[in-house]
């Protein structure tokens, strides 16, 4: 059933962009439901100053569609707000499997063996077809090490013949050419490799086993070669802060589209190198040097949302946006940071979330608190019902800087850090240069050792 009434959702959604680009032969349920669309359309032109032309052109590609028709219903429904509320998410990131063949000092999820209750392949497809019927634009598959599972195959293949874009990130050490072929042909469009170290020493250390660089490294090459969308993606600590340089040239020379820095987040087995975090100062460092190689034409993003108020604090139009890549460009104009407030800095449980290998659904990677079981409700009930997330979109009272910031709408600082740092998903983000007096207090009361105290004296 799940099925029939996701592939009647895709032909929905046709009918609703042929309805707006007049193609609809007629059909008055697609001229209908294409008028929240053409809404959008128009505002978004008047705003950005854009051709219809050029509109057209973004809804020529599926994963574009869902995205616009997901933001031009939430408009009908919720009004142009900042950052916008949703009716579906634009990205889920599916911790795929816990199964692990590394031992990451930050690994978010702890992750090594499987849990004992993890989704069977008839719950993963039906899992698929609820985010196709919700319009979900981008899938990503996560792990743990999501090649240890054989149903990454049929999930993905699943997931990209729904016209939802499929990625993969994966620690690259089971890339070799037979599997990037598999990935291609399942559908599989981007794929993220985790690499944190330039060298071997510093990479193995930090990812627990020896001689995992190597294999790394030859994955990337494997998947590049194979004409995939690649991104090297690194998590900035103490550990690699001073070989930053090294990493990025590394990328270039391998020839991936993109750098992915992550942010650290001190959950999961990231608690016991807590004190590796990156100060504020030395984080704002890292944020304007991917903020030049951006300007300059290499897509380097991160996941940190203060990028988008470096970006637009360094002028010229060009702002990096978390996941959803670079926006605007050169020319020195306003449409970059008008979309900037839109999407929103953090998407924790705003314009993302996440699916654990049980089926549970959290709002981000790095926040392990449950919105909903999957085995108990359906996807887009989760979504749109749960008070966790509901409670996430609200920035009205967010503390610290955080709250009275002119950038609170295209960044919101990181939730994910809020909470690990101060058991708050409000409280003030540590890692901002506007909240040192946040970062002291942690740093007083040496970080987790004393959170409630840190915590008080920061607010």
């Amino acid at each position: 059933m799940s099925r029939l009434l996701s592939k009647a959702c895709r032909h929905f959604l046709n009918h609703v962009v042929a309805g707006y680009l007049g193609s609809d032969n007629g059909s008055s349920l697609g001229k209908l439901y294409s008028l929240p669309v053409k809404e959008l359309e128009e505002f978004v032109r008047r705003r950005m100053r854009v051709s219809k032309e050029e509109v057209e052109g973004i809804l020529e590609n599926p994963a574009y569609r869902r995205a616009l028709f997901i933001a031009a219903k939430s408009v009908a429904e919720y009004g142009v707000t900042k950052p916008q509320k949703l009716i579906s998410p634009f990205l889920v990131v599916w911790n795929f499997t816990n199964r692990c063949n590394l031992k990451c000092k930050h690994c978010y999820q702890s992750a090594g063996k499987a849990l004992d209750n993890e989704l069977s392949l008839e719950e993963k497809l039906d899992t698929v077809h609820q985010l196709a019927s919700a319009n979900l634009p981008y899938l990503a598959l996560s792990g743990g090490e999501p090649l240890l599972s054989e149903d990454i195959f049929p999930v993905a293949k699943e997931a990209s013949s729904l016209g939802i874009y499929t990625s993969i990130a994966t620690n690259g050490t089971l890339l070799t050419k037979k599997i990037v072929k598999r990935l291609k042909v399942s559908g599989i469009s981007y794929i993220q490799v985790s690499v944190d170290g330039a060298f071997p020493e510093l990479h193995d250390s930090f990812r627990g086993v020896e001689g995992c660089w190597k294999r790394t490294i030859k994955g990337i090459k494997n998947a590049v070669e194979e004409g995939l969308t690649v991104s090297i993606a690194t998590t900035i600590t103490t550990y690699n802060y001073h070989h930053f340089d090294e990493i990025l040239q590394l990328a270039k020379k391998l020839k991936v589209n993109k750098l992915t820095i992550y942010n650290f987040i001190p959950t999961g087995r990231g608690r016991d190198i807590v004190k590796n975090d990156l100060s504020p100062q030395m984080r704002e460092t890292i944020l304007k040097k991917a903020q030049k190689e951006l300007s300059n034409g290499f897509d380097v993003l991160t996941t940190a949302p203060q990028f988008s108020r470096v970006c637009i604090e360094a002028g010229g139009g060009t702002v990096g946006v978390a996941h959803f890549g670079r926006i605007g460009n050169d020319k020195g104009n306003n449409k970059a940071e008008f979309i900037a407030d839109f999407l929103g800095g953090c998407g924790a449980g705003r314009t993302y979330c996440a699916i654990q290998p049980n089926g549970k659904v959290t709002p981000c990677v790095f926040i392990p608190l449950e919105a909903g079981d999957l085995r108990k409700e359906k996807f887009i009930s989760i979504w749109r019902n749960s008070p966790l997330l509901n409670l996430l979109r609200d920035r009205e009272d967010l503390k610290g800087h955080c709250g009275k910031c002119r950038f609170r709408a295209s960044c919101g600082g990181c939730r994910a850090r809020a909470l690990s740092y101060f058991n708050d998903l409000k409280a003030p983000d540590a890692g901002c240069i506007f909240n040192l007096h946040a970062w002291e207090a942690l740093n007083k009361f040496e970080f987790l050792g004393e959170v409630e105290s840190a915590h008080m004296s920061c607010m």
